[in-house]
């Protein structure tokens, strides 16, 4: 093999095969994220089937089902009858978006961390899910302090 040759191995592996392993990486990753911390249980549950056209948008939430953090990726619109949550459509694989009805949350507690406020909940027995307090302020949900 010439020095010609494999220089062109190299840059073919590079511009081909890295892209399809980055991805497969990246997706395998969000699916796992969904997995442990519950996002896909809320979903197959609760799915939304679209957008709510009114409510309370708060975009860049941050925000944790279970022990998966969602750091500033998070779009949560409060409506009358619940909350519908999306991911970025980058973080997406495995994360559907949700719409919780307020009937489903339970336990409700405020709680700080740090200086993050935030309403620590379950939804049903599926999973654990922390948001901000903003998401909550108006809502019907009953916060224990």
């Amino acid at each position: 093999m010439s020095n010609g040759t494999g220089t062109w191995l190299v840059l073919l592996f590079v511009l081909i095969a890295f892209p399809i392993f980055f991805s497969v990486l990246w997706v395998g990753i969000t699916l796992l994220m969904s997995f442990i911390g519950g996002w896909g249980k809320v979903a197959k549950q609760y799915p939304a089937s679209e957008r709510p056209v009114s409510g309370a948008v708060l975009v860049h939430v941050t925000g944790m089902f279970g022990v998966a953090s969602y750091k500033r990726v998070l779009t949560v619109i409060t409506t009358d009858a619940g909350l519908y949550i999306e991911n970025r459509k980058v973080f997406r694989p495995g994360h559907h978006p949700l719409f919780i009805p307020f009937s489903a949350i339970h336990n409700a507690r405020k709680q700080t961390l740090f200086f993050w406020e935030y309403v620590a909940f379950d939804v049903d027995d599926l999973a654990s899910v922390r948001l901000p307090s903003k998401v909550f302020v108006g809502t019907p949900t009953e916060i224990a302090r």
